[in-house]
Formats: C-alpha cells, structure tokens, sequence
C-alpha cells in the first residue's frame, strides 16, 4: 500500500476514518482524511524458529495439568486497529477495517515468543491486505461494478489460545470470501501451524483427510442439498488430502477445526466449510 490515501488516489467521496493505538489505550480519534498522515508499515522482525510441538489441552492430561499452572495474565494478545478506510463511488466499493495483534499484560518466558509470532503475523496481514487493495485499484480501470471488504475478528481467546481470522469478500462479476487464520499458544507465545499440533511421523494429513472425507459423506447422506467435490468420486480435481499448510483454528472448546475457503470442496454456493476433529483422533495422533 502506497502512502497515499486511497481516497485522494481513486477520486471517490472522502469520508472519515477512525485510528486506535496502543498509546492511546483504547481510546478511538476520528480523524479527517485530507488531514491523514503518510501511513508506516509495520516492520516485522522474523527470527528463524525452531520447529516445536503443542499438545491440546483437552487431550493431553499432562500438559493440561502444566497449563493450570499458567497466570492469569490481562489481554495478553489483543487487537488494535491500525487500517481503517472506505472508498465510494457509483460504481466501486472498499470497506477495509484491519487490526495488528499486540502483545500486553503478560510477563515471562513466553512475553518474547509472542512478541516475535505477533510481528509476524502483523506482517503476514499487511501484505495480503496490500495485495487486496492493489487488486481493487487496478479494478477500477476495467469499468462494471465491484467492491472489497477486508476485516479481522477475535475467534478464540481463552486461557490457552488466542485465534484471529482476516476474512476478504471480493464482488465483481462474481462474489467470493475467503479466510485465514492465525492461532497463537498462550504457554509458548508462538504461533501454532496444524502440524506443530501432532507427533512427528503421525500421517496427520492422511488421518485427518480420512475423517473429513467421512464427514463430507456423513453431511451429503443427510442434507440431499449438499455436495462435496471428492477425488475418489471421480472428480480429478475432487479433495482426497489436506494441504501441508491447511487453514484451521482452535475454537472456545479447544477443539481443531479445520476450514475450507468458499469453492475449494464444494459449490461456490455452500460458501466456506469447516468439520470440527473428534477429540479422540487428535489424541491418538499427538501420541
């Protein structure tokens, strides 16, 4: 994103836009556009990390006893907002309202770790909201209609996760959403990806890929409206196998839900898809 106002670069009606940092605690401005200042991107300083292991805590005993042990700390992860802007005309739209995760409230072995994941994953949104914004703005060229929206939302934060989802709704001739999502451990401050959730050599992708294939038939038996694009099916391009770097989040009951963006398994229709893992599963692969 360019350090010029969205605004002013696409000649749509200026409106205001709202700015909250951790300096001002909370507290929301409103400031005019045409009184904006040039926006700094965040610099993110990523420190190669080792590869590390997280067991859930409702399914490992052990670890759910160490994790008793945590403090009750105060927002610990949180998000503060740090892009907020609008762009209208007759024919074009953009809503983009994007959070950073911060860090506060928290001291320890863990404060490092959690600092270092947030900066990252800071970083990861600003470049895909960049990529968004660019995109949109090179739309307006073309003519026809279309509009953006951008926004981050609290999943999970509870006493040992916290999760965050980006979500971008892009319209032209057709509309589609999709997700990500970024889930930190409060016990290591680090961002958690699927496979640090398991024991290595575990096959987790071909387990996980087994129950969610049955699922997807369990689902397609019960509702004659659903329709999954599944491999063994005969559909070339169908799903047999979870990606390396599959979308999933950790929800309020702790439990793995992996996510599958709008068109990816099924009809753009049925919009995204997530199957929630049994906890016996995820148990016997983190052994």
């Amino acid at each position: 994103m360019k350090n010029t106002d969205l605004m002013d670069a696409m000649g749509g009606i200026k409106t205001e836009y709202i700015v909250e940092s951790a300096a001002s605690r909370g507290q929301k401005k409103v400031i005019p556009l045409s009184a904006r200042k040039p926006w700094v991107r965040l610099v993110a300083g990523i420190a190669a990390a080792a590869a590390f292991s997280v067991a859930l805590p409702n399914t490992s005993p052990q670890v759910a006893n160490a994790m008793q042990n945590l403090p009750v700390v105060g927002n610990y992860f949180k998000l503060v907002t740090f892009r907020d802007y609008h762009y209208e005309s007759r024919k074009h739209s953009a809503d983009i309202s994007v959070d950073k995760v911060a860090v506060s409230g928290v001291t320890g072995p863990a404060t490092k770790e959690a600092k270092k994941s947030s900066q990252a994953v800071n970083r990861e949104i600003v470049q895909e909201t960049d990529r968004l914004t660019k995109e949109f703005k090179a739309s307006l060229k073309k003519g026809g209609y279309g509009s953006l929206t951008v926004k981050t939302k609290q999943v999970t934060n509870n006493r040992y996760w916290y999760v965050v989802k980006l979500t971008a709704v892009q319209t032209q001739a057709d509309s589609g959403e999709s997700s990500r999502y970024y889930v930190f451990s409060k016990a290591s401050g680090k961002q958690v990806k699927l496979g640090d959730l398991f024991k290595s050599g575990s096959n987790y992708q071909k387990a996980i890929s087994q129950n969610i294939i049955k699922q997807m038939k369990q689902e397609m038996k019960a509702e004659k409206n659903k329709s999954y694009f599944l491999k063994e099916n005969g559909n070339p391009d169908g799903f047999s196998q979870i990606k390396k770097k599959q979308q999933f989040y950790i929800n309020k009951k702790n439990q793995v839900v992996i996510v599958f963006n709008q068109g990816e398994v099924g009809p753009m229709s049925m919009g995204s898809q997530s199957f929630v893992l049994p906890n016996k599963l995820v148990a016997k692969l983190q052994r």
